[in-house]
């Protein structure tokens, strides 16, 4: 065998264990955007598919307390969890410390509650979520109000049990023609569990490293 095909074999097995090193850290549990389809069969108590003016889909429109909640079950080992997701506020949204608000729920535990105001040209809140655009007439629902604002969401926790519960409560006092949320985007996420009985892959990378030099060093003499 020669050192040139050693060598390239070894240094196929060092990108793979590189690949496997992405594989081990992260897995995507669900991922959903709701272009397609008018339910989202995942979800639970609140599944309606609706689609902008614009073309644009997502959960809602969410008015009164309704509350979108996915059920995520037979996860496998891992280590921690994190959600991201988008949450629109539409039109006429005038809470600021009370009133029109976004509340998140994971198994059924209230996390956080955000205040969400944007009407008279001025935006109020949240204060967990991270703003991502305004538009007065975004979505071409048209200059109503104040529009749509996009906020993004990301939570990560500790987490081993085999399922876990996300809620995304709306609570507004006036309907679509008024005010409303929308949820969109949303990624589950989770980081395995180590085990002792597989090598990690840095140790398998480390492996093959070694063996290159030595493979290396037994060819020049």
């Amino acid at each position: 065998m020669s050192l040139k095909f050693l060598n390239k074999t070894i240094a196929g097995l060092v990108i793979a264990a590189s690949c496997l090193v992405s594989v081990a850290n992260a897995g995507i549990i669900y991922s959903n955007d709701f272009e397609s389809g008018s339910i989202a069969v995942e979800f639970s108590n609140y599944n309606s598919v609706v689609s902008a003016p614009n073309g644009q889909s997502f959960i809602g429109t969410l008015n009164n307390g309704a509350t979108p909640t996915l059920n995520l079950n037979s996860l496998a080992l891992h280590s921690s969890i994190t959600i991201d997701f988008d949450i629109y506020g539409i039109r006429s949204l005038d809470g600021t410390d009370s009133g029109d608000n976004f509340e998140f729920f994971i198994n059924d535990l209230s996390q956080f509650v955000d205040f969400y105001g944007h009407s008279g040209g001025v935006i109020v809140g949240p204060t967990t979520g991270r703003l991502i655009s305004h538009d007065s007439s975004d979505f071409g629902y048209g200059h109503f109000y104040g529009g749509v604002s996009t906020y993004h969401y990301s939570i990560t926790l500790a987490h081993v049990d085999p399922s876990i519960s996300f809620g995304f409560m709306a609570n507004t006092d006036s309907g679509m023609d008024d005010e409303a949320f929308g949820l969109d985007n949303v990624v589950v996420s989770f980081v395995p569990s180590a085990t002792a009985d597989v090598p990690e892959p840095s140790t398998l990378a480390i492996f093959a490293l070694g063996m290159m030099g030595l493979a290396s060093r037994r060819f020049k003499k």
